[in-house]
């Protein structure tokens, strides 16, 4: 179970146990006080405590144990009947009847009949019927709360992530870099200019008609992630590469947060030196379930400012989208970020 979901009940279960376990045979006249000794009374209400004990607490354990396997939204009806039929009839009644039934072998009862045994089993019953009410009651109302406050978190980190790309993707140094480009390519190369023009759309096209996206295809974000490597390569030339071994077969059955490449690739270029004679290599491929950015580190002796938060939102992003993180490998020679993927 969801730790986050789990329910500090150890109040209700000291006081709870030992009232039932004390009022029930008292109820069903299932015991006749006067017939024992102080000790041998003690003794008696020990025992249905225990019992009312593990009625109690193997009622919760089912719950949880179906809840865990039948989400309520698909079959609940279906939910219903398993969690009340074995719960509190097969599991309760079996056990209350079972144990109290040997208790009446061995007490002083004047005739050991199973009429009071049966109204206290089915006391029992009723009770373990109410317990369970009120926990999947509780439950659901915890649920709901951790839903929602799961939503609020990932449209937090959504708006983050929005005003990153905004800082990062969308940023007037590469918009203004990016028209020197292409304004050089105009007299100097036209035919690669027009290119370049239409590689430059594309890749804002992608951003834009995506930023509102939770998921991509694993294909779309390697074919944005190619196109806007074309710009940078334009750019750097000779001093930049990137090898990309992911086909569109591999990549077909997969999705992942659209411009999460992107950004790894910003990171990489923002934080490490290269030329032409010392070139940067970028390294994505896909291995199991996460899809592999590997690049050589060769730190920049005048550190780029950062806001040092781009991994952790991206992180964040994948902890609330998948459940999964993303992992980060650095041994200072190379610098490995591994996202997790989604099969559909």
């Amino acid at each position: 179970m969801n730790k986050q979901l789990a329910l500090n009940d150890r109040i209700i279960k000291i006081v709870g146990i030992p009232t039932i376990g004390i009022l029930v045979p008292n109820l069903t006249s299932l015991i006749t006080n006067r017939l024992y000794n102080y000790s041998e009374l003690a003794a008696c209400y020990l025992f249905f405590i225990v019992v009312v004990f593990l009625i109690w607490e193997g009622n919760v354990r089912l719950m949880y144990y179906i809840r865990a396997r039948i989400p309520w939204s698909k079959t609940s009806y279906y939910k219903i009947v398993i969690a009340f039929f074995f719960t509190n009839i097969v599991y309760s009644g079996s056990l209350a009847f079972g144990l109290l039934h040997l208790w009446l072998l061995v007490s002083y009862e004047p005739q050991p009949g199973t009429d009071h045994l049966v109204d206290t089993a089915l006391l029992l019953i009723i009770a373990a019927c109410f317990i369970s009410n009120i926990y999947e009651i509780i439950f659901l109302n915890l649920e709901k709360k951790y839903n929602e406050s799961k939503v609020e978190q990932l449209n937090v980190a959504k708006a983050q992530a929005e005003l990153e790309a905004l800082k990062n993707q969308i940023d007037p140094h590469f918009i203004f870099n990016s028209l020197n480009t292409l304004s050089f390519l105009i007299t100097r190369d036209p035919q690669n200019a027009r290119l370049y023009n239409d590689t430059l759309a594309r890749v804002y096209r992608y951003i834009l008609s995506n930023k509102d996206r939770d998921l991509v295809l694993l294909r779309e974000e390697v074919e944005f992630i190619s196109n806007y490597f074309y710009l940078l390569k334009i750019r750097f030339a000779e001093a930049i590469s990137m090898v990309i071994e992911i086909t569109d077969l591999s990549a077909e059955n997969f999705l992942i947060p659209p411009i999460s490449l992107q950004a790894l690739v910003e990171n990489a270029i923002k934080h490490n030196e290269f030329s032409e004679k010392k070139p940067l290599t970028i390294d994505v491929s896909i291995s199991a379930d996460y899809v592999i950015v590997r690049n050589i580190m060769n730190r920049r002796s005048d550190p780029q400012p950062t806001s040092k938060i781009g991994l952790s939102n991206l992180d964040n992003r994948y902890k609330l989208l998948t459940k999964r993180n993303i992992q980060v490998e650095n041994n200072f020679q190379s610098f490995t970020v591994k996202l997790p993927i989604v099969r559909f």
